[in-house]
């Protein structure tokens, strides 16, 4: 692999905590050094899943979303492979979102969330606005379906959201889910599942485009499996992570035929 200086790893999607910052930090040490025994290889961890962050010069591969990815991002980067997590609601490279309301809440169906408050954690999520949305557009709404739709910036404050009444109901990605759960376990009880989303790949590694031709992605996939098969396993079940598949661009296609199919049902944006 060609030799880099002054690079860094963006990773942000599920590092909400300090304990799974630290998770991720040890991984990607152990990583970072099977690159480069003699210690000569620069490689930053940056906490951040920034659009912007992905189309620094400096990047050598971050974690993003697939719907941003195919939005906004192929052009600049593309997917390598995509971390597989054991949790409920993911198979393999593919995952879902929950559906949540309140624990105490009437709300058995999404149906009869018609009216409703929801909340996503942001408007170009797939997990939170377009497998949402792809599940509101199957009732056919020939009008606005929710009442209003409460943008919350993360996963955890959507959760917190419908917990405290802010909102009736949201989607939760089911990885986000299971390690708020790990961590705050009585904030979770305050909620309960009413169905999963679609399923759809999950949140891909990219790389850019311009350093493909000199990377043999095979390999580096390999040393993200090494480092995580050598990093404790303590910190494998915080993560819940299991290994590191291969994807292609090709993967995420589906995420855009989710958000056409809402389009043509005459439903384009969560409301």
């Amino acid at each position: 692999m060609k030799k880099s200086k002054g690079k860094f790893i963006a990773c942000g999607m599920y590092a909400f905590s300090e304990n799974l910052a630290g998770a991720w930090q040890q991984l990607f040490a152990c990583f970072i050094g099977s690159l480069d025994a003699g210690g000569q290889q620069e490689i930053d961890l940056r906490f951040d899943s920034s659009q912007s962050l992905l189309q620094d010069p400096g990047l050598f591969f971050g974690h993003t979303c697939g719907y941003p990815l195919m939005k906004h991002l192929k052009d600049q980067v593309t997917p390598f492979c995509v971390p597989v997590f054991d949790v409920p609601g993911t198979s393999g490279k593919l995952y879902s979102s929950r559906f949540i309301v309140a624990a105490n809440s009437a709300i058995e169906t999404l149906d009869e969330c018609r009216g409703k408050i929801a909340a996503m954690n942001a408007t170009d999520s797939n997990s939170g606005m377009n497998v949402f949305r792809y599940a509101i557009a199957r009732f056919n709404p020939s009008a606005v379906f929710f009442s209003s739709v409460v943008q919350t910036g993360g996963h955890l404050h959507s959760l917190e959201a419908v917990a405290d009444g802010t909102a009736d109901v949201a989607a939760i990605d089911c990885v986000s889910y299971q390690l708020i759960r790990d961590h705050w376990p009585e904030l979770v009880d305050q909620v309960r599942c009413i169905g999963f989303s679609v399923e759809t790949c999950g949140l891909p590694f990219v790389l850019p485009r311009s350093s493909i031709r000199d990377t043999d992605l095979g390999l580096l996939i390999d040393n993200l499996n090494q480092a995580l098969a050598h990093t404790p396993e303590t910190i494998r079940n915080r993560l819940h992570l299991l290994r590191f598949d291969p994807v292609v661009l090709e993967d995420y296609q589906p995420i855009v035929d989710l958000e056409n199919s809402a389009i043509d049902a005459g439903y384009p944006r969560l409301g």
